[in-house]
C-alpha cells in the first residue's frame, strides 16, 4: 500500500529541518503529531526512517534510501494540486444569460474563469460532457446526478420601435400579441413555452414573421419596424436607455423568466463552481 502522503511530508520535514519540533513549525502541525506521524510510517513500512540524534535527526539507510522516491511523490502531488486549483473555471451559458446577466459577475470574480457560450442545448450538451463545470441555463430537461438551483428571476418585456403606437402604453394585455408580426429569436431559449404557458390556447393565434438568430438580430430588427418581439429587459437596457427601443411591460401577471444554474450533485461544497455560484 503506497504510504500516506502527510506521513511522508512529516519525515521530509524532519530529515530538512534536522529536528521534531522545527518540523512542526514549518508544517503547522503540533510536535506529537509528526511524531505520530513519523512512528506510523515507520511501523508501516516495517523499517526505522530516522535516527533521533541529540543535537539532530538523520535518516538511517533505509531512510536514505526511501528519501528519493518520497520526494519525487510528494512533488508529484503539489504539482497536481496546483495545476488543478490553477485551472480556470469552466462556466457554460445559454446565449442571453452568458452575454445580459454574467458578465458583471465575471468581472468580480476572485477565480481564473473561461466563459462558453452557445444555445441552450448546447450548453447542456457541454455540461452532460464535462466540458463546463457550471452551465446557465433559460430551461433544463430533469437528469439524475445533477443540481439545479433558480438562479435568478428576469421580467420578459414586449419590444418595439420608438414610433410604434405602443411605446406609450404603460403596459400590454398579453392576448394583444396576436395583432403583430412578432420576431422570434434563437432557437431553443424557451420563450415559446412561456408565451404559451402565459397564452394557452391562444398562442396559436401568434404570427412569427421572422425568425432570427441571436437577440442582438431581434432587436435590430424590431428597430427596424419588422415586428415586435418579446425579451428579456435586461436584454435591451442599453437600447431602451438610448431610444431606439420602447420596452413594454405585459399586464399581470406578466411573464417571467426563471434561469437556472445547473452543476454536477457530487461537486464538493468548496468547490470554484459552488463558490462562484455563490457569488453570483
Amino acid at each position: 500500500m503506497t504510504p500516506d502522503l502527510l506521513l511522508v511530508e512529516a519525515v521530509l520535514a524532519v530529515v530538512d529541518t534536522g529536528s521534531f519540533r522545527a518540523a512542526a513549525e514549518a508544517l503547522g502541525r503540533s510536535q506529537p503529531t509528526v511524531s505520530q506521524q513519523v512512528a506510523r510510517l515507520e511501523a508501516e513500512l516495517g523499517v526505522t526512517l530516522l535516527l533521533r540524534r541529540r543535537d539532530r535527526c538523520v535518516p538511517t539507510p533505509d531512510g536514505a534510501l526511501f528519501l528519493p522516491g518520497a520526494r519525487r511523490a510528494l512533488e508529484a502531488a503539489r504539482q497536481a494540486v496546483a495545476a488543478v486549483r490553477g485551472r480556470p473555471l469552466a462556466i457554460g451559458a445559454a446565449s442571453n444569460p452568458g452575454i445580459y446577466l454574467l458578465p458583471a459577475r465575471l468581472a468580480r470574480a476572485a477565480m481564473p474563469t473561461v466563459l462558453r457560450l452557445g444555445s441552450n442545448p448546447e450548453t447542456v450538451a457541454r455540461l452532460l460532457a464535462g466540458e463546463v463545470d457550471i452551465a446557465f441555463l433559460e430551461w433544463w430537461e430533469d437528469r439524475p446526478g445533477y443540481e439545479v438551483v433558480r438562479w435568478r428571476e428576469e421580467e420578459m418585456v414586449v419590444i418595439v420601435p420608438p414610433g410604434h403606437h405602443w411605446a406609450g402604453l404603460p403596459c400590454l394585455p398579453a392576448a394583444a400579441l396576436a395583432e403583430e408580426p412578432m420576431i422570434g429569436g434563437e432557437p431553443g431559449t424557451g420563450t415559446g413555452r412561456l408565451l404559451a404557458g402565459l397564452l394557452g390556447a391562444a398562442a396559436g393565434s401568434l404570427r412569427v414573421a421572422r425568425q432570427l438568430g441571436s437577440t442582438d438580430a431581434v432587436k435590430r430588427a424590431v428597430a427596424a419596424g419588422l415586428g415586435i418581439s418579446v425579451v428579456m429587459r435586461a436584454a435591451v437596457q442599453d437600447e431602451v436607455a438610448a431610444g431606439s427601443l420602447v420596452a413594454v411591460p405585459l399586464e399581470a401577471p406578466g411573464l417571467r423568466r426563471v434561469l437556472l444554474a445547473v452543476l454536477p450533485a457530487e461537486a464538493p461544497q468548496r468547490s470554484p463552481a459552488r463558490l462562484f455560484l455563490g457569488a453570483a
